[in-house]
C-alpha cells in the first residue's frame, strides 16, 4: 500500500489554519489499512517530515501540525487557542469548559488574568491536575463526564464554588451570575439534578446564600 498517498489524501481534506493531531492521522490509518499502525508510524513520520520540509505542514507542538495560509509577510502562525479548544474543549463534541480565574475574568467578575488557564476536561487522564506548560493550561478531571447538555451547568457550579476563592472586583456579582444562568437557559431542576450526579451540594448552597435578588 502507498502510505504516502494515503497520508496526502487525509491532509488534503484537512482545512487550512486548523490544528492536525498525530492521533487523528493514526486513527485514519487504522480505519484504512490492515497493517499494524504502530509499526508503520516511523514511516508515517518520515512522510510527515517531508511535508514539513515542503511547507505543506507546519509543526506547532510535538504531534501537532497545521496547513499554513501564506500572507504578505510569510506563513501565518496558527492561533494556539485553536489547539487548546480542539484538544480540551470541543472537537466534534463538547468535552471541556474553562474554569477558575479565566472564566471569572471573561464574565467581568475580576480583572485577574491567570498565568495558566484552568480547563475542566474529559481529556484529563487522572484525578490530579495536569499542567501543560507549552499550551499554558492546567487541566482538571470533571466529577462527571462532560457533554453537550451538562457543561454549562458544571461551569456554573465551578463559578459558584470558586467565587469565595477568587477576588470579586464588582458589586453586581449576583446580577452577573444570574445573567449567566439566564443567557444559557439553565433550569433549576437540572441544576439540582447535576449537583446530585456530581455528589456536590455546595453549588445549591451558594445559590441559596445569594438569595432571590435576581436581575431580570
Amino acid at each position: 500500500m502507498n502510505y504516502n498517498k494515503l497520508l496526502l489524501n487525509y491532509i488534503n481534506k484537512c482545512p487550512y489554519d486548523e490544528p492536525i493531531f498525530i492521533e487523528e492521522i493514526k486513527e485514519y490509518f487504522k480505519k484504512n489499512i490492515k497493517d499494524n499502525v504502530d509499526k508503520i508510524l516511523k514511516i508515517i513520520n518520515v512522510y510527515i517530515n517531508r511535508l514539513v520540509d515542503k511547507n505543506i505542514l507546519v509543526p506547532i507542538l510535538k504531534g501537532v501540525y497545521y496547513k499554513p495560509i501564506k500572507g504578505t509577510f510569510g506563513y501565518k502562525k496558527l492561533d494556539i487557542n485553536k489547539v487548546i479548544t480542539k484538544k480540551y474543549i470541543k472537537d466534534d463534541h463538547i468535552k471541556g469548559y474553562y474554569a477558575g480565574a479565566y472564566i471569572f475574568n471573561k464574565l467581568g467578575l475580576t480583572t485577574q488574568i491567570p498565568k495558566e488557564i484552568l480547563i475542566v476536561t474529559n481529556e484529563c487522564p487522572n484525578k490530579n491536575d495536569y499542567c501543560n506548560k507549552k499550551l499554558g493550561v492546567i487541566i482538571r478531571k470533571p466529577k462527571i463526564e462532560i457533554n453537550e447538555d451538562n457543561y454549562k451547568y458544571l461551569q456554573l457550579f465551578d463559578i459558584l464554588i470558586n467565587k469565595d476563592n477568587i477576588k470579586i472586583e464588582v458589586d453586581n456579582e449576583k446580577e452577573i451570575i444570574y445573567k449567566f444562568i439566564k443567557e444559557n437557559k439553565l433550569e433549576m431542576e437540572k441544576i439540582f439534578e447535576y449537583a446530585k450526579k456530581a455528589d456536590n451540594i455546595k453549588p445549591i448552597l451558594k445559590l441559596y446564600e445569594m438569595g432571590d435578588d435576581k436581575s431580570e
